[in-house]
């Protein structure tokens, strides 16, 4: 019989890379917190008209990578590809405008698509993300981008750079899409033949095309025009205005000023985060601002701002970093126990040292004394703790220092408690 596995760009998540990602957790919660976001969270599945109305029916995504299936009322269902579309949907639905503005929301969770699997993006990835719905300045731009570099900085993710662009309002994006339309006239033959369809329907989303003739065409011409060069004078003066915000919070960026982003709902300011040790595929984080998506869905007309980040991305980055080695070991205890009249004792001995707040563990194999001190090795334990004949007694093994030492039990968990205080877990 053929073994089942795992779909193709599907991953598991293994004991040993899970805790990675549980710390990589932890430290976004607790930013948001610090940043003043509340956590939402969206069902994985939607309408499917959801994501076509906002992410654009045009762009590859809706057109070629969801995963859509008609539910048994004969409903078009789509798993959702990305989170935005399902917080503006949750937004107006709960009317959410009625708690004051702006709203300060934030997720994480699975996202799918159907496309080709990459190093660091599955066919189901992850994605963690704000949505600040409500006000136009650019200083709430500048937040989300410090916020996401805050994260960064706790991760010790050095080696990084936001890249940032303004497509401006209408009135400088109808300007730029002129411009943009005849300069691709003069190297359509060099154009993919998407990107030679998208010429009439969607002209900016050629500038993120990913094939690299087509690329190299457009990116290496000296005839590229600039998004900067088409703003009206108060889309540049936003735009400046949102960079003195990111100087004064100390944010590395870099404009360019050909930066567009694959969704059709972007406004305004667009930004991504690379990573330079990634290679070629270094983009860990993008967003932007989206003030006509909320009317544009049958909601309230407010401006607002996000952005997401690819978790299998972001920990495939904190791999060469010192991320993990900086971490508090949690598996702090190995109760080792070979003779069976002590196996009451080890089990007793095993729930108090967990009642305290301290990792645990024993063998239940019954294995010989040099076996269970192999899997308290395996296991990470800071202590290997023997259980000894004599009533309360027990060897303990310091794992780190190879040192051991006799001592009644009640004084080893005075120890643990004394270690858990000190190290404040």
């Amino acid at each position: 019989m053929n073994k089942i596995q795992a779909i193709k760009g599907t991953n598991d998540i293994l004991p040993g890379l899970v805790e990675m990602w549980q710390n990589v957790e932890e430290v976004v919660r607790k930013t948001m917190i610090l940043y003043g976001y509340s956590e939402i969270r969206t069902p994985i599945f939607e309408e499917t008209g959801l994501f076509a109305r906002s992410i654009g029916e045009d762009t590859d995504i809706v057109g070629k990578e969801m995963y859509t299936f008609n539910d048994m009322g004969n409903r078009s269902i789509t798993l959702r590809p990305e989170g935005t579309a399902a917080v503006v949907r949750a937004f107006i639905e709960h009317s959410l405008d009625q708690k004051g503005l702006p709203q300060k929301l934030w997720y994480m969770g699975p996202m799918f698509r159907q496309e080709r699997p990459q190093k660091g993006r599955q066919r189901q990835f992850h994605q963690f993300g704000v949505e600040a719905i409500g006000s136009p300045s650019p200083m709430l731009d500048a937040e989300v981008m410090i916020l996401f570099d805050a994260v960064c900085d706790k991760l010790g993710l050095d080696n990084r750079s936001i890249s940032i662009n303004s497509l401006g309002g209408t009135a400088s994006r109808k300007a730029y899409r002129e411009a943009l339309v005849s300069f691709l006239d003069t190297v359509e033959n060099q154009l993919c033949e998407n990107c030679r369809r998208r010429k009439s329907t969607n002209p900016l989303r050629i500038l993120d095309c990913k094939v690299p003739g087509c690329r190299d065409a457009i990116h290496h011409s000296e005839d590229l025009p600039h998004t900067i060069d088409y703003l009206t004078e108060e889309d540049r003066n936003n735009f400046e205005t949102l960079l003195k915000f990111l100087d004064s919070g100390n944010v590395t960026y870099y404009c360019d000023y050909s930066l567009v982003r694959g969704l059709d709902y972007y406004t305004g300011t667009v930004f991504e985060m690379q990573y330079t040790d990634l290679g070629a595929q270094n983009a860990i984080m993008g967003g932007g601002r989206y003030d006509r998506l909320l009317y544009a869905l049958g909601g309230p007309d407010l401006p607002a701002v996000g952005f997401a980040c690819g978790i299998e991305r972001l920990i495939l980055a904190l791999q060469n970093t010192k991320f993990m080695e900086n971490t508090v070991k949690q598996k702090q205890v190995y109760i080792i126990h070979t003779d069976g009249n002590l196996h009451s004792r080890a089990l007793q001995y095993l729930q108090r040292i967990r009642s305290i707040g301290v990792a645990a563990d024993m063998d239940f194999l019954g294995k010989s004394m040099k076996a269970q001190m192999k899997a308290a090795s395996r296991y990470g334990a800071s202590f290997a703790m023997i259980v000894e004949p004599d009533d309360e007694t027990v060897s303990v093994k310091d794992m780190e220092k190879s040192e051991q030492k006799t001592m009644p039990f009640n004084a080893f968990l005075s120890l643990l408690e004394k270690t858990n205080r000190d190290l404040n877990l």
